[in-house]
């Protein structure tokens, strides 16, 4: 009985996964008939946010799953997570061509999921000789979104080239 509920519940979810893909298919040709003239992101600004809010869902969801993972850590992490969910969509609907929105946007998409996934995948022994440095890391990602939250806040607009500059070469 389980196997029957379970196998009924893994075909509804390709089958909606296969009716999104055509959906998004037959959505992509509208696209394109839309100007041209400016670079446009891949997807909309709703789309995207909502990209990163999925990454960092599912980084909690990492962190949490992980019994070995330092406490103190998830809280870093959940700190650096809090002050991206709130300065990223300011950023896009105030500065959605600036490289320091679009940095911001890499650092909640990717990179900190990365970082942390990278020191999840060591082994015990190596995570303990590497947590200095990852905790540095991760204080440093902290940083750089309360930064970018005072620039914001501030309308510090002379900044954002500076600190995009700062994080293309950091972080990328």
């Amino acid at each position: 009985m389980t196997t029957i509920i379970a196998a009924a519940f893994i075909i509804a979810v390709i089958g909606f996964g296969i009716m999104m893909k055509n959906r998004a298919k037959k959505a992509a040709p509208e696209d394109s008939t839309s100007s041209s003239s400016a670079p446009r992101s891949e997807t909309s600004p709703d789309l995207e946010y909502k990209a990163i809010l999925d990454s960092l869902l599912k980084l909690n969801l990492l962190m949490r799953k992980d019994i070995d993972f330092p406490e103190e850590m998830v809280s870093e992490v959940e700190a650096v997570i809090d002050d991206l969910t709130v300065i990223i969509p300011s950023m896009m609907e105030r500065y959605p061509g600036e490289a320091l929105t679009y940095e911001i946007k890499k650092i909640g998409r990717e990179h900190l999921y990365k970082t942390v996934k990278e020191y999840l995948d060591l082994s015990l022994e190596s995570r303990k000789n590497q947590f200095d440095i990852f905790k540095k890391t991760i204080e440093n990602l902290h940083d750089v979104s309360n930064r970018s939250r005072d620039i914001v806040e501030k309308n510090e607009t002379a900044e954002f080239k500076t600190m995009a500059n700062f994080l293309a070469g950091k972080f990328s």
